[in-house]
């Protein structure tokens, strides 16, 4: 669980020091670095919102694994996970829908 959150935690620092680069841009460096700045930008936000889908997509086929294995914490864990980074609407009402019933279901096995 620790681990998970320590390399979370590093993830959004690496993502954060490639788009917020510690190098100091002189007056007249000013207008051609924002330029790169516009054009260096957009990369880094395309690999990282294609990062943040793809650790969705990782956590949900985990959490359906769980699930099929009867291993349901684990499945809830992995849910709300998934749930916790996604951005899109509709897959967020997927997967919700899904955390509910494994909550329904926890809580009949209870």
């Amino acid at each position: 669980m620790y681990k998970k959150m320590i390399l979370h935690i590093c993830a959004w620092l690496l993502c954060l020091a490639t788009i917020f680069p510690l190098t100091k841009a002189n007056a007249a460096d000013f207008s051609s670095s924002q330029n790169e700045a516009q054009l260096t930008l957009t990369p880094i936000y395309v690999a990282f919102s294609q990062s943040t889908r793809f650790l969705e997509q990782r956590y949900l086929r985990e959490a359906r694994r769980y699930r099929r294995e009867g291993r349901y914490e684990l499945a809830r864990q992995s849910y709300a996970l998934a749930l916790s980074i996604c951005s899109n609407e509709k897959r967020i009402a997927i997967i919700r829908q899904e955390l509910d019933g494994m909550d329904l279901l926890l809580r009949t096995l209870r």
